[in-house]
């Protein structure tokens, strides 16, 4: 009995103690029933927790994936930027080079028309070398001797004086074209035809000018201009080219020089590409020289517009 009774007795001393001295303990003492409603909603809340974390792990996890696809998108944006890139720059380079191969053909073009430019100012020079044309002795009121030229371009070679045609330039007389040239007259035309032989065009273009001034009404003065008009010509100046070989024609229309000025002023229109100028030049050469080597000449030029279409 006294072991029966010991055990609640030391349970009930306990709990007079704990009410008498610890008060603030027995407030906070639960029973079973309120302690198992507290561990319940403390299981309740833990279980909450656990579900709120595991969303929140789910959102980071969803968070994750979705930066790393947009991490990848913004790798793609720039590998597409990257390509449009660089198919705008290949498509540039292509441009490029078409331009490259039409600015080359054109400059493949202008050296071939060069070519032939100077090819003909040599063959013509080569030409007034071989057939330089004898002069009679020097007299004071006697005309120079000399056969009519079967050719035109009759020039002399770089040591002799070319001797111009007979026939009187317009504005002049028979009395003036048979009088002796002025002292220094032949030797400044010489002057000037020697430097263009030698290439150096500016200065005789500047020489040639002056000489048509100084000696308006030379014997010389036909074939002066006619010079005067290649030089321009040779240089790629035809505008002004055109202005001098018109007035070899106009101006002194008895020169032996006008069936090569009427060629080389056709050939100037083909330049400018001014085809029926040039073709309207070129014919009436063969119809008023037949048989001068200018005119075949601007039978070939004249074939070959047509070739080409104009």
């Amino acid at each position: 009995m006294k072991a029966a009774i010991n055990p609640l007795r030391c349970v009930l001393l306990a709990g007079l103690v704990l009410s008498g001295h610890s008060p603030l303990y027995a407030q906070s003492t639960l029973t079973p029933e309120q302690l198992t409603v507290r561990v319940e909603r403390l299981t309740e809340l833990s279980q909450r927790s656990e579900a709120k974390l595991s969303s929140v792990q789910e959102q980071l996890k969803k968070l994750s994936e979705e930066m790393s696809r947009m991490g990848r998108l913004v790798d793609n944006r720039a590998m597409l930027e990257m390509i449009q890139q660089v198919d705008q720059i290949s498509e540039d380079i292509n441009l490029l080079r078409g331009e490259i191969e039409v600015q080359g053909n054109d400059i493949n073009e202008i050296k071939k028309r060069q070519r032939e430019l100077y090819q003909d100012i040599d063959r013509r020079l080569r030409d007034m070398e071989s057939r330089t044309v004898s002069q009679a002795p020097a007299a004071p009121a006697t005309a120079p001797q000399s056969t009519a030229p079967a050719q035109p371009a009759v020039e002399p070679s770089s040591s002799a004086t070319e001797t111009p045609s007979l026939v009187p330039a317009a504005g002049t007389s028979a009395a003036a074209s048979a009088a002796a040239p002025q002292a220094g007259e032949k030797e400044a035309y010489q002057a000037a035809f020697d430097t263009l032989k030698e290439g150096r065009y500016k200065e005789a273009k500047v020489e040639l000018k002056a000489f048509l001034d100084k000696y308006p009404k030379s014997s010389f003065a036909g074939n002066a201009q006619y010079w005067l008009g290649e030089a321009h010509y040779v240089t790629r100046n035809f505008e002004q080219g055109v202005v001098e070989f018109k007035k070899v024609i106009n101006s002194y229309p008895g020169s032996n020089k006008v069936p090569d000025a009427m060629l080389k002023l056709g050939y100037t229109y083909y330049e400018l590409k001014q085809y029926p100028q040039a073709k309207t030049v070129l014919q009436d050469l063969r119809t008023r020289f037949p048989d001068e080597t200018a005119a075949r000449l601007a039978a070939k030029r004249l074939d070959r517009i047509r070739k080409e279409g104009h």
